[in-house]
């Protein structure tokens, strides 16, 4: 998005009071907070601001007055201006937006999304948990489970789980395969595969041979024309593939103890 468009966004919501400065004299009991880059926001106006990204389908907020600022999503809510309901409805609107399972990732412990810091980095701080348990709480990006030592996400597992969590679904009316996930992992080699979207259903690993059904990942005996599709897989640590849905590199410091930094400051 422009800086214009930014900017024009901001003056209709009017949201944004001085860095350093007060919110200045307002209603009272209206609900404010202030943000990392110092920038004041209230709760109907950071919500506003909000929607209207999302109506356009921008899944990245930035601070309108000054662009170059990125707003991660877990600081946003940890500003505490959202109510359940509302922090809910937004982040299912959030993962309804094309191309947004790639940068969000829901929290293992509190089931909230949380926006993907570096590209490079699988170590990812979840702000509330952290708040909550008085400690910086994080979690592997691709297996979603939560990080106790770097040893324990080394091997390709990881990074194979997130390409399966993020593979976009099918787009083919008419195929036996339309709105599955355009990759599935062979249950028994963990092979990635694709379908044609031509044709029957079952499929046949061309690493190892084995033949199941792309849609609910059954055996092809098991197979039915109408069976459901299953979720995006889970490369579980046992080494095996289950329905309905692996590991990394630690976190560089920089990354880590910015998010220290804001848990400590109760940003």
């Amino acid at each position: 998005m422009a800086s214009g468009q930014w900017r024009a966004l901001a003056e209709r919501f009017q949201l944004i009071y001085p860095p350093g400065g007060t919110p200045g004299a307002g209603r009272p009991g209206v609900l404010r907070a202030q943000v990392s880059c110092g920038h004041w926001v209230s709760a109907a106006g950071l919500q506003g601001w909000v929607r209207a990204l999302l109506d356009q389908g921008v899944t990245s907020f930035r601070c309108p007055l000054c662009p170059d600022t990125p707003w991660l999503w877990q600081e946003l809510c940890k500003l505490g201006l959202f109510s359940d309901e509302d922090q809910a409805t937004l982040e299912a609107q959030i993962l309804a937006q094309e191309g947004a399972r790639g940068s969000y990732r829901q929290c293992p412990r509190c089931q909230h999304l949380v926006q993907r810091l570096d590209p490079g980095i699988l170590r990812t701080p979840c702000l509330p948990c952290s708040q909550r348990a008085g400690g910086l709480f994080c979690f592997c990006w691709g297996c979603r489970t939560e990080w106790r030592d770097p040893s324990s996400h080394a091997d390709s597992r990881c990074p194979l789980q997130a390409a399966l969590h993020d593979a976009p679904k099918i787009q083919a009316p008419g195929s036996t395969v339309h709105g599955c996930p355009s990759l599935r992992a062979c249950p028994r080699c963990h092979a990635l595969l694709s379908h044609t979207t031509q044709g029957c259903p079952l499929v046949a690993c061309p690493e190892c041979g084995y033949c199941f059904c792309y849609r609910c990942l059954g055996l092809s005996g098991r197979h039915r024309p109408s069976c459901p599709i299953a979720d995006p897989q889970l490369v579980c640590r046992g080494g095996d593939v289950v329905a309905p849905l692996s590991r990394g590199s630690p976190a560089g410091p920089s990354v880590i103890d910015w998010i220290l930094g804001l848990w400590r400051e109760g940003i």
